[in-house]
């Protein structure tokens, strides 16, 4: 199969067992790119591919772009686990006997 073969939303949705509207909001929020013909949204299985290695970098990488900045609202930096042991700057929490 050719990298310049042009898929379908449905082609596409069939191909990782979501939805059409998950793969149309994968296109819309930039992580596949695709365009439109019409009313409907065509794709190129060379950005199929693009998309797989994408995700399989983070992976790699073990944190995704979208996790690169960490939201201080979430805890302390160790997370639960300082809690846990009274390093965070919360109240200390003791775990159920």
């Amino acid at each position: 199969m050719a990298d310049d073969d042009i898929l379908t939303v449905a082609e596409v949705a069939a191909q990782f067992r979501v939805t059409p509207q998950t793969v149309r909001s994968w296109i819309e929020s930039g992580k596949l790119k695709g365009g439109r013909v019409g009313k409907a949204y065509r794709i190129l299985r060379g950005d199929v591919y693009a998309m797989l290695e994408t995700a399989a970098s983070e992976r790699r990488t073990g944190e995704p772009e979208v996790w690169a900045e960490r939201d201080s609202s979430l805890g302390p930096p160790g997370g639960a686990s300082e809690l846990w042991a009274g390093g965070g700057s919360g109240p200390v929490l003791t775990p159920p006997r």
